[in-house]
């Protein structure tokens, strides 16, 4: 199942978020869990591998600077992949308190909903599935890295997301939802083989999530080229790619790291 959660939340007091507050947003949503269920939200959160889940942070207005005043609005989006943490989610209470390391928020409204215009319903990742067979095949993908994101490597992280990692990553997200089909990833690394880089621009950027704490991952836009895939190796690759723009790529997407908008090219 693929859902969306956007909780507002009004300031009580002035205070700051840091540049990268994934933390921050990481925190304060199992705060709100475990007001619904704290055994639920122990488990989802003492969880090994992969949460189905991805936090990012908005405003309703635009701002040059981390500091908010009392009274601001601020949206906590949250993209989950699993039904049960669905249900979790489904009881947030509304005038709730939720605080971001020294600043004070109190919920005052919540919109459930789901990506892509697909219904709100349990297995709708079929719809999407659906769609993609039914769909004119695509001859490029184009990842809009948004966030920086890196991935697990042999001796360390590694910041330039080649078709293989990105790929890779995806199909570990997917399994750790409760996908109708659960994914072959030897069988995708063989297809992406196909898959050829046509264009990259970006850079690495660091992040800091704490005073000694940080990481480089890398943001820009890449472009790979698809025409070589038969049409059913395209239509499971373009899922996939598409379920990225719900769920990130690479490390920490649960702590808003790996965002991607994705575009896909039919010339």
């Amino acid at each position: 199942m693929l859902g969306t959660v956007s909780i507002a939340l009004e300031a009580q007091n002035r205070g700051s978020l840091p540049a990268f507050p994934g933390r921050y947003l990481h925190a304060a949503l199992f705060s709100i869990l475990s007001h619904i269920d704290a055994d639920e939200a122990t488990w989802w959160h003492d969880m090994e591998g992969i949460k189905p889940l991805r936090v990012q942070l908005s405003f309703k207005e635009s701002r040059q600077d981390n500091s908010i005043r009392r009274g601001d609005i601020l949206y906590l989006h949250v993209s989950v992949w699993h039904s049960e943490l669905w249900g979790l989610l489904e009881g947030i209470p509304k005038e709730l308190e939720v605080v971001f390391g020294r600043l004070r928020t109190t919920i005052i409204g919540i919109r459930y909903g789901a990506p892509f215009n697909l219904p709100l319903k349990v297995d709708n990742e079929l719809e999407l599935i659906s769609r993609r067979l039914s769909a004119k095949q695509a001859k490029r993908i184009t990842f809009d890295i948004m966030m920086p994101t890196s991935f697990h490597g042999t001796h360390g992280d590694i910041t330039f997301p080649t078709a293989s990692l990105i790929f890779s990553s995806l199909v570990d997200k997917w399994n750790a939802g409760d996908m109708t089909d659960v994914l072959d990833k030897d069988l995708i690394r063989t297809v992406v083989e196909k898959v050829t880089l046509e264009r990259w621009e970006g850079h690495t950027k660091r992040v800091f999530y704490g005073r000694d704490r940080g990481l480089t991952g890398f943001v820009g836009k890449f472009t790979f080229n698809i025409s070589k895939l038969t049409e059913e190796e395209n239509q499971l690759i373009t899922i996939l790619a598409l379920f990225g723009q719900h769920c990130g790529i690479g490390r920490l997407s649960s702590q808003s790291l790996g965002q991607v908008r994705v575009i896909l090219q039919n010339k």
